[in-house]
This record gives structure tokens, sequence and C-alpha cells, in this order.
């Protein structure tokens, strides 16, 4: 089973090309739909050594899909040159498994990026945030595979809320990116 992820705040571009690439036995989670609260940095998880964040929020069901799933594709809005704060959410409240359990180990995330500039003028917002992951990835840390799939371009957010309309060949990139997350 693969996790799809949208990281955005809304249900629109990162949605759709989450949507597209799904299959039947897939799940979609959109953070959007979702109550994740901040993480407080209180450390019991890491200190008792706890299976879930102690903050009773829709986390839990994350957790629960990220354990399952045997990939995980998150698809990430460009926020301010870096991802949004409901995903950063997400990876803050994954410190009970930094270290000291196997939610991520030898799993495979991978990530895809729109932003609202072209691919190329995001293509410097789209390392960094590929570099952020792979600091996650470290084998010390959380010790998962990460794959930069592609940067897309929603174009501009005022006329275009369908990624697929900003792009002729939208549906080959469709199967191009499912080709990447099925080898």
């Amino acid at each position: 089973m693969i996790l799809y992820i949208s990281g955005s705040n809304r249900k629109k571009n990162c949605y759709k090309i989450l949507e597209d690439l799904k299959c039947e036995n897939d799940k979609l989670i959109a953070l959007a739909d979702k109550n994740i609260q901040y993480c407080l940095g209180c450390n019991t998880c890491v200190n008792n050594l706890e299976e879930y964040c102690v903050i009773d929020d829709d986390m839990k069901e994350i957790y629960h899909e990220m354990k399952k799933a045997d990939k995980i594709v998150i698809a990430t809005p460009i926020y301010m040159n870096h991802i949004p704060g409901i995903l950063k959410n997400i990876i803050d409240r994954l410190n009970p498994y930094s270290n000291h359990d196997e939610l991520l180990k030898g799993k495979t995330v991978y990530i895809i990026t729109v932003g609202q500039m072209d691919e190329e003028e995001n293509e410097e917002i789209a390392d960094n945030i590929k570099t952020y992951f792979e600091s996650l990835a470290e084998e010390d840390f959380m010790d998962f595979n990460v794959v930069f799939l592609r940067n897309l371009s929603s174009g501009d957010i005022e006329t275009i809320d369908d990624v697929s309309k900003n792009y002729d060949n939208y549906h080959q990139i469709i199967e191009e990116l499912k080709q990447k997350i099925e080898k």
C-alpha cells in the first residue's frame, strides 16, 4: 500500500496530483482535512519511549497509516520558500520515531513540490526542500530513503487552481511519476 500525503492547506494542486497518482488500494490523506497540533517539545515520547505523541489528535491516524505503508508520497506546495507549516507539524510530530523505532526505517519517501513560479525559478527552493528531507532520512535519525520526484509549477495562483491546466503533457507527467514510484 502506498500512502499519499497532500501537504497543502488546500485541496487543490497537490491533492489533484496525488489523486491522479493513487491506485484503488492506496490511501490519500489531505492535511487540509486534519487537526494536527504543534509539537510541544516536551520529549515525553522520547523519554518514555511512547509509541505515539501524547497529543490526542489526527496524528495518530497518520502514524497508523505510515506503519502500514510500503511507500509514502508527499506532495507539498512551496510556501515562503519552504514547506507549509501543516506539513512541518507532521515532521515535528515524528519525534517519537527518531532513533528508537522502525516507523520509517527502510521505507522510501517520495517528494513532489508544487510552486507558483515556473519549474526553473522554483529549482533552488525545491533543492533546499530535498536537502531538508535528506537530512531527516539519515541513518542515525529516521533511516528512510528519500527520492525527489518532480518540481512542478501551479502557475499563477490567482488564475490557475488546477496544475493539470498548466501542462499540455500533464497525463504523461503523471504516468512518468507512477513509473518512478512503482520501481
